[in-house]
């Protein structure tokens, strides 16, 4: 029983870290809404969706073995789609470009994809790396530009937070995926399961996963953000991409992002300490730089690449799975 126990307080806390460190890339370094608006009950809502989006994002991980580079991408993708349409709202408000600057865009790069790729160097168990240093630095001066200037899109109705107020949720949130990272490496190192096989959710598991993303869909579309045409829309999208996963699937053992959690060889302190302030100095600078307004260049420019991103990495990537598979094909006639 206390076996059991142990398990499932494993398998739940990656899920949690996991869960923690997408809403902290969407909600605290990439803003599409305000969190300091939010309350404890809609932090509450989002908490349980970002959990269930998490669980979701592990078990196809584990099923298909989508660990390498399009999987990771592939699997940004749906988060960003599903955020979207279930957490920030606003990704059907103005077809195509809605779709393609937040959900596909922004929610696929600053949230998903960054979450995934943050939290698989903290358990890849090396020291400091200078490219990655370069990285977080440059995404911290980006999500500067972007607080600092995208509230003041006239399209947006939350005020200008100041710059106190970034760093110390960017600080705050630091904090609490280090105490959990910490503690559940800890848990982890003592267990005796398989996770690429443990994250895979159960019947029961998949059933409170299905229903939080249901309400969640429901609560949008009672609010009018979701109508028909949209939603059957981002069904399709969300079918296209699990079935992208389908032809990625591999063995378990290709995937790097769950040999990292099994076991778990987390950096040191001093190490995610370092990363943390290379996220929240430059940060800072990017919300100071000259810009002359949300239509200037700094933001405008961030926007363009965004949604370049958003148009383009779908196409490639099925133009990759593709091709990818018609050279296994040649190989295996030839």
């Amino acid at each position: 029983m206390a076996r059991t126990m142990h398990n499932r307080a494993v398998i739940w806390g990656a899920r949690a870290l996991l869960a923690l460190t997408l809403a902290f890339f969407s909600e605290v370094v990439w803003w599409s809404s305000d969190p300091l608006a939010l309350s404890a009950g809609q932090w509450g809502t989002r908490a349980v969706l970002y959990l269930a989006l998490a669980a979701l994002l592990l078990d196809l991980m584990a099923r298909f073995g989508a660990g390498e580079l399009f999987g990771w991408i592939v699997l940004g993708g749906l988060y960003g789609l599903l955020h979207g349409a279930l957490i920030s709202g606003g990704a059907l408000a103005a077809l195509p470009l809605s779709l393609v600057t937040r959900p596909l865009g922004l929610h696929t790069l600053g949230g998903g994809m960054l979450a995934l790729l943050f939290l698989g160097w903290l358990l890849d168990g090396r020291g400091f790396v200078p490219g990655r240093a370069i990285l977080l630095a440059g995404v911290g001066l980006l999500a500067g530009v972007w607080v600092r200037w995208y509230p003041l899109l006239p399209s947006n109705d939350f005020p200008l937070p100041g710059v106190s107020s970034v760093l110390v949720l960017l600080v705050i949130g630091l904090a609490l995926i280090g105490a959990l990272f910490f503690a559940w490496a800890r848990l982890a190192g003592q267990r005796g399961l398989v996770l690429e096989s443990a994250l895979s959710l159960s019947p029961w598991a998949w059933g409170a996963v299905a229903a939080a993303l249901i309400i969640g869909f429901l609560g949008q579309a009672r609010a009018g953000a979701i109508v028909t045409p949209g939603g059957a829309l981002l069904g399709v999208l969300a079918g296209y991409l699990i079935l992208l996963l389908y032809f990625l699937r591999s063995g378990v053992s290709a995937i790097p992002f769950l040999r990292r959690l099994d076991p778990p060889r987390p950096v040191s302190v001093p190490v995610f300490g370092l990363y943390a302030a290379l996220l929240v100095l430059p940060a800072a600078l990017g919300y100071n730089l000259p810009g002359g307004g949300p239509e200037a260049l700094p933001l405008r420019a961030l926007t363009a690449a965004l949604t370049l991103f958003g148009i383009l990495w779908l196409p490639g990537v099925s133009l990759g799975i593709g091709l990818r598979a018609y050279i296994r094909l040649f190989r295996q006639g030839g």
